[in-house]
């Protein structure tokens, strides 16, 4: 849950409702219809002799109050349960992927030696402003074999600056990750290379110690099907256990990146992916990702590397994040049709308005009021209405979603009871506060034209 977003949220609230009125405002000097403004607010806040049309209009009001808050609700709750997600791949993803687009494997540092470039690619991408720390990383697939317990796992060969890029002491549960035994220089009789393994991983194969040794075996493509090497097998000692996002979480084996090219026969320069890791204070800008994800890829074109493809964190979970705008939408869509259905209600209320204060506006008329000035009339008490209703829904849906964010009113029922995540975003306050708006003029332009009409033709009936 995002305490600075409710607080902007407010904030943002009681400023659209700020900049709304003064564009109200601005639009009833420019277009000389204060009277009709004025008549209008007179109807809506009149209390005196109470009418069907008084308890319709209110229940017009009523229902985008409520359908306002409860698309803020939903859509926060939404927000709140895609954060909670994803901020497990937020600590563990790179904030930019580089990727081959063609390929596993590629040859990195003897491709920029031939396109003639005089720096490591590594550095050039290291000096660009906004990135932190840029990893080489070489996936692959194995059999990790413990005692009796074997499973296929995939192996992350990663080299010294990952630990920065993934802050990996963080998600230790167990042990300190390391890819070297420091004590096997002192006695040879030690294993020398260390893995570090998924809780997941452990977990299924039953691994008591994390300092008994684990064997992985990799094909050698080299060797013939029936031969005796056709595995080559490397024994790796557990240096710690640390904590990954669930579809990583039971089958990921870290180990040393000149370990990996060595078990699975790739050369030092073999990679499968570069990580990049921004500064603080630009990971968290979308906008600024951008930007650099845009000057990273000008810098792969400029060495040579134009083939390989820059992958924001959104992007490297294409079907995840659209599942969730997906279902983040059609919710907003239904929600969206009944303040739809509402808004019928609405022009009841007007019609109904129209019919009840048809003597005013023949007397308006005959007093010299134009027929466009009694339409206005009309059109402002169904702004009122859809205005009125909206700010009150939203700070009404604010303050819940407040209330669940520092009280933690509301929690899941289960072994492990944790708060519902929920996150105000300005962007969905303001797209709620369009679409009542919208909806409240659209419902309003009926009965306002039909009042001037019928203004007009009772006033001519008259003379």
């Amino acid at each position: 849950m995002r305490t600075d977003g409710g607080l902007r949220g407010a904030v943002f609230l009681f400023f659209s409702c700020v900049a709304e009125y003064l564009l109200l405002y601005r639009l009833i000097k420019t277009t000389g219809i204060k009277l009709s403004f004025q008549i209008s607010k007179r109807y809506f806040f009149s209390k005196a002799n109470p009418t069907v049309v008084n308890l319709i209009t209110g229940i017009s009001l009523l229902g985008y109050s409520m359908g306002a808050m409860a698309l803020v609700v939903l859509m926060s709750a939404l927000n709140g349960f895609e954060t909670s997600i994803f901020s497990a791949y937020k600590k563990t993803d790179p904030d930019l992927l580089v990727l081959p687009q063609k390929g596993v494997v590629v040859e990195l540092l003897e491709r920029t030696a031939k396109s003639g470039s005089d720096k490591d690619l590594i550095f050039q991408l290291g000096a660009v402003k906004g990135v932190d720390v840029v990893s080489k990383v070489l996936v692959g697939k194995a059999v990790l074999k413990y005692g009796d317990q074997q499973t296929v796992c995939q192996v992350w060969g990663v080299d010294e600056a990952y630990g920065k890029r993934i802050l990996l002491d963080s998600l230790a549960s167990a042990g300190v990750p390391k890819f070297v035994d420091d004590r096997a220089a002192a006695n040879p009789n030690l294993i020398s290379d260390m893995a570090v393994l998924s809780e997941g991983l452990v977990y299924k194969l039953g691994v008591g110690k994390i300092d008994q040794p684990i064997t992985l075996m990799v094909i050698n493509k080299d060797a013939g099907i029936h031969d005796l090497d056709a595995f080559g097998m490397e024994e790796f000692i557990p240096s710690a256990i640390v904590s990954l996002p669930e579809d990583q979480n039971t089958q990921t084996v870290m180990i040393g990146l000149s370990q990996a090219q060595r078990i699975f026969g790739a050369s030092e320069q073999a990679v499968t992916q570069l990580e990049i890791r921004l500064d603080e204070g630009v990971r968290n800008d979308p906008g600024e990702v951008e930007s650099v994800k845009a000057e990273v890829d000008a810098v792969l074109k400029r060495a040579g590397q134009g083939e390989f493809v820059v992958k924001n964190q959104q992007e490297q979970h294409p079907l995840m994040y659209r599942m969730f705008n997906t279902e983040k939408w059609i919710s907003f869509a239904i929600l969206s049709f009944v303040l739809l259905l509402i808004s019928f209600n609405l022009v009841g209320a007007l019609t109904l308005l129209v019919m009840d204060k048809r003597r005013d506006f023949v007397l308006f008329r005959n007093m010299g009021m134009e027929r466009y000035q009694v339409s206005w009339v009309v059109f402002w008490e169904g702004v009122w209405v859809s205005v009125w209703g909206t700010v009150f829904g939203l700070a009404l849906g604010v303050g819940l979603v407040l209330l669940q964010t520092h009280t933690h009113i509301v929690s899941t029922q289960g072994t492990f009871s944790i708060p519902y995540p929920v996150e105000l975003r300005l962007g969905d306050l303001s797209l709620i506060l369009l679409l009542n708006s919208f909806l409240g003029i659209l419902s309003a332009v009926f009965p306002a034209w039909r009042a001037g009409k019928m203004s007009a033709e009772k006033a001519m009936g008259e003379r």
